[in-house]
């Protein structure tokens, strides 16, 4: 599973378990480092949610064995790295699979014209088959956009949402370590 996928399917697992009232699941195997960097990064400019910063850096070898803050922060900015990675191959892929519809609209509406121009010439049996032609294209265009989804959705928005998250983490912990040189790790 692709890193951005998981952190996307974490972070729903956390919002999820947080509306339960059951939070900080990985509180027990995070190290003291995390624990006092992401408590401090909760205070910083974002607010990132402590839970959060924990579980996530938890989950991730580098971070669970950094040093020191530094260390951690290191991490965070290494998986916002990762996600921006993937989410301009994800908007590449869009943006392919849009000029892909594009492609499909400018033929079909080549033949829409050409339907158009031989009804009002009255010729029905050349316009009918443009038309039909026509019709199916939408559903080619549907298909490249959401390949791989099961249900629509804006394609992006879980590359989003994790970037959104994962580099305010990534701020926060380095805005604590600044903030607060002497008393993190």
């Amino acid at each position: 599973m692709a890193l951005q996928q998981r952190v996307f399917l974490h972070l729903l697992l956390l919002l999820g378990l947080g509306a339960a009232g059951v939070s900080g699941l990985a509180d027990g195997r995070a190290s003291s480092v995390i624990k006092s960097t992401c408590a401090a990064a909760a205070q910083s400019i974002w607010k990132t949610p402590y839970h959060y910063c924990v579980d996530i850096l938890s989950a991730d070898p580098k971070a669970a064995s950094a040093a020191d803050a530094r260390g951690v922060a290191v991490a965070a900015a290494n998986l916002t790295a990762s996600n921006v990675t993937s989410t301009v191959r994800a908007i590449s892929d869009l943006i392919e699979s849009l000029n892909h519809c594009l492609n499909l609209y400018r033929e079909m509406d080549a033949w829409v014209t050409g339907a158009v121009s031989d009804l009002l010439a009255g010729r029905v049996e050349t316009a009918w088959p443009r038309l039909s032609d026509a019709s199916y294209q939408p559903g080619y265009c549907r298909l490249a956009l959401m390949e791989g989804n099961l249900t629509p959705k804006d394609p992006l928005s879980d590359e989003n949402n994790a970037s959104i998250w994962l580099s305010a983490m990534a701020a926060d912990i380095a805005q604590a370590i600044h903030d607060h040189r002497t008393t993190l790790p």
